[in-house]
């Protein structure tokens, strides 16, 4: 079954789920409550994220607007998950958090990726890349504000620096291993990891670079976010001009986007999802801003803050609700598409459902207990 949010060698969407929850701001900052705005955008990838594993259009027929909401799920979850990871180890960092912990939470979290990585077939995983960037926060957190953002530019250049000029460049041209005795290509792994696989490193790490510099803003001042989210949608208004650039330069073949071809200087101006070039990058990182930023004004006002409490919750319990949600799909979704070939609609009703479900559990959930079920059990690994 192919389409958006689902695996395909050449494509695929976002498994992700950041496990840094405590978004108290850094003691230098004017106010020491939690920043709920966080928890919200957390929330909002989040449901991008199942939106784009639960849904996917099946023909042109569907709706241009449920086709067109879908593929911005697709593409931009996973970015937005990941800033706000740089934004929580950056909270964490200024508080004291040891490096140890850190270290420890990240294997912890790239050892339950390899754990469930061969029985996912059908969606891609995050985890084990994902965990891996956490554990290399001890590296992020020492780098000077002003060093952030250059870095993370660099980070943005250079996989389509290499893919522009390179034949056979391979990056994203992996599966996902798909049996222990796969993973014990360890060679194999590491070219997953870093290049490869769905997230390669090189480039996704700009995005936690990102969330660190975010980190050491006044997120909680009014100015500051008003300005994030002008900077944020500019930068998203950008996306027709790269695209009318990518067209002029030559287009992009398939064969760019698969590994296996020079994508010339095109390639920087690839804006579509997951395209892991420059332009992608740069675009999703807008928009990351752009929905933070929205999170942090509407949560500002208390009537805001508790309209949207559901969703605080549902942020904080953001690993065991992605782990519900793959159990789910596995167990139900998956197969009910392949069976019943439901429209587009019905597929995004479904997902709402169980979205609404899944923060309804959250809120009852955070009603008795301060952490999430998985997210105690890391928090007993790594203090």
């Amino acid at each position: 079954m192919a389409g958006a949010g689902h695996f395909s060698p050449a494509g695929g969407s976002t498994v992700v789920v950041t496990l840094v929850v405590d978004t108290a701001e850094p003691t230098r900052a004017r106010s020491h409550r939690r920043l709920a705005g966080i928890d919200v955008a957390r929330a909002l990838a989040f449901g991008g994220m199942l939106t784009a594993h639960y849904a996917f259009p099946r023909d042109a027929a569907e709706p241009g607007w449920l086709r067109g909401a879908d593929a911005v799920a697709d593409g931009r979850a996973a970015p937005l998950f990941c800033v706000v990871l740089g934004i929580g180890a950056g909270f964490l960092a200024a508080r004291g958090t040891r490096d140890r912990t850190f270290v420890v939470r990240g294997l912890a979290l790239l050892l339950v990726g390899l754990a469930i990585w061969p029985y996912q077939s059908t969606v891609y995983l995050i985890l084990p890349h994902y965990g891996l960037l956490l554990a290399l926060v001890p590296i992020w957190r020492r780098i000077p504000t002003p060093w952030l953002l250059p870095l993370a530019a660099v980070a943005f250049l250079l996989p389509t620096a290499v893919t522009a000029l390179m034949d056979d460049h391979l990056m994203r041209s992996a599966d996902q291993p798909d049996s222990y005795e796969a993973m014990g290509d360890w060679w194999g792994m590491g070219r997953n990891l870093l290049w490869t696989g769905g997230y390669p490193l090189v480039g996704w790490v700009g995005f936690v670079l990102l969330g660190l510099w975010l980190a050491r803003q006044r997120l909680g001042d009014r100015l500051v976010q008003l300005s994030l989210l002008l900077a944020g949608i500019v930068v998203m208004l950008a996306q027709p001009l790269l695209a009318t650039a990518a067209v002029e330069l030559g287009g992009l073949g398939a064969s760019a986007s698969t590994g296996t071809g020079a994508g010339g200087l095109a390639s920087f101006f690839d804006g579509t999802a997951h395209s892991n070039r420059t332009a992608w990058y740069v675009l999703s990182s807008g928009t990351a801003v752009a929905v933070l930023a929205a999170c942090l004004l509407v949560t500002s006002v208390a009537s805001g803050a508790r309209l949207l409490r559901p969703l605080v919750h549902l942020g904080q319990l953001a690993l065991t609700a992605y782990l519900v949600h793959l159990v789910i799909g596995e167990q139900v979704i998956w197969d009910w598409q392949d069976r019943s070939e439901p429209s587009l609609t019905t597929q995004l009703l479904v997902a709402g459902a169980i979205y609404a479900a899944l923060a309804v559990f959250a809120t009852l959930w955070r009603s008795r207990f301060r952490r999430g079920p998985v997210e105690g059990l890391l928090r007993l690994v790594a203090r």
